[in-house]
């Protein structure tokens, strides 16, 4: 029903308007003014034009940190979505318990990202001798410090991060296979379909437009991602991401200039990322209807 008044509806858009108004699109506009000012934040603000771009593209510690960020979207985006994908799938076939699991699951997500680095940091350490260490000592093996490694500290912090956050994209997913209709799973055990069958040829396709919501949050979520590797590694090069380098430069450093820089470079490789897979996915299903 098309409402009688057409300014009505935007009185209820407004208010998420006005806040989406003054908390993203406000500070990326300031970000792209100060991105040509040199300021540390007291003296008089100096204009520089495009100093600060030329800077952050001859920024060996700028290219690296762009580097780790890529290596963690594709790790982590994969990790996060495989391991959501399995929950939910063990979930949908749980009966007894199925509530409690869910939120077992889910209090990862809930709980500070300062308390979870500081359980893994805990369970990591090697000198004291955490969990980890004592396993792989009994073991036999030799104890590594998975944290302060650069080989693997990177590695690890993605599946400390992971580990925050899958189950949110397991909830999604769960929502979405409870919400399948039972008649059509019904009908397909009638036709001698079975469980992988069912998943293959009915369930993951009715669920294909999550699988997009999820990619496109995952990939966003990983590009912009802060706490876990701030709190768990913020002095190795290894496990610089953008967000923590911006996050130093600016407020470490006293550099908002390039700091601005750096947040204007993160909100365009959102943007550009976000597109690309929404025309990728998009793509797919035109390739998919034409068929």
């Amino acid at each position: 029903m098309k409402p009688k008044n057409k300014i009505q509806p935007l009185y209820f858009v407004f208010p998420a308007f006005l806040i989406y108004l003054l908390t993203v699109i406000i500070p990326i506009i300031w970000s792209v003014g100060y991105s040509f000012f040199s300021w540390n934040g007291i003296s008089d603000m100096k204009f520089v034009g495009l100093n600060n771009y030329i800077r952050m593209f001859s920024d060996h510690t700028f290219k690296g940190a762009v580097v780790n960020n890529l290596k963690f979207v594709l790790m982590g985006s994969v990790y996060q979505l495989l391991a959501g994908l399995l929950l939910a799938v063990l979930l949908s076939h749980i009966t007894r318990g199925s509530n409690l699991l869910r939120v077992i699951y889910f209090v990862p997500c809930i709980i500070s990202s300062m308390a979870i680095c500081q359980i893994f940091s805990k369970m990591l350490s090697v000198q004291p001798q955490g969990l980890v260490c004592f396993i792989l000592e009994k073991m036999g093996l030799e104890q590594i410090a998975l944290l302060a490694n650069s080989n693997t500290a990177l590695y690890t912090i993605t599946l400390i991060d992971g580990y925050k956050y899958c189950g949110l994209y397991m909830i999604i997913f769960y929502s979405a296979f409870v919400s399948i209709s039972k008649d059509v799973l019904e009908a397909s055990i009638i036709d001698g379909c079975n469980l992988l069958q069912q998943y293959r040829y009915i369930k993951l396709p009715l669920i294909k437009n999550i699988f997009s919501i999820v990619i496109v949050m995952l990939i966003n979520g990983c590009l912009k991602t802060f706490d876990v590797f701030y709190i768990l590694d913020n002095k190795s090069k290894s496990t610089e991401m953008v967000a923590t380098y911006m996050y130093k430069t600016a407020f470490n450093s006293a550099d908002f200039g390039y700091g601005s820089t750096l947040a204007v470079f993160l909100v365009i490789e959102c943007l550009v990322a976000v597109g690309l897979i929404n025309r990728l996915l998009g793509s797919a299903k035109g390739d998919g209807a034409g068929e």
